[in-house]
């Protein structure tokens, strides 16, 4: 057992940083780097779909919006219940074919694909 602080150095070592940005995950740099930019948009338009959703559910409660309005929105937890949904249909849609010929895609959300609207 270490008696004193600097005994730790024995037990310790330090932080190797990974080379992950630098890493091939799908046989091909450039099929990467389009996946991160896929995936970068659909965040990215995810986001700007929910805050029409909520700039849209503030108009319909107040009939006025400001951006201070929009930015300190918090959504009831059914409308959250109901944004949870709307996203991962979303995602559903934008990335599910990537999942083509998996047994079970219900891994991409928690919605049942297969439930009718």
């Amino acid at each position: 057992m270490a008696d004193a602080k600097t005994d730790l150095k024995n037990y310790t070592s330090d932080f190797i940083k990974s080379d992950t940005d630098k890493a091939v995950f799908l046989g091909n740099p450039l099929l990467d780097d389009m996946m991160t930019a896929l995936i970068n948009l659909g965040a990215e338009t995810w986001a700007n779909r929910r805050r029409v959703k909520i700039i849209e559910m503030l108009f319909e409660k107040n009939g006025k919006i400001s951006r201070d309005m929009v930015e300190a929105y918090m959504p009831t937890p059914d409308e959250e219940k109901k944004l949870v949904g709307e996203r991962d249909e979303f995602i559903r849609t934008a990335f599910g074919h990537f999942a083509r010929g998996a047994a079970d895609i219900v891994a991409l959300s928690s919605v049942n694909p297969t439930s009718k609207k």
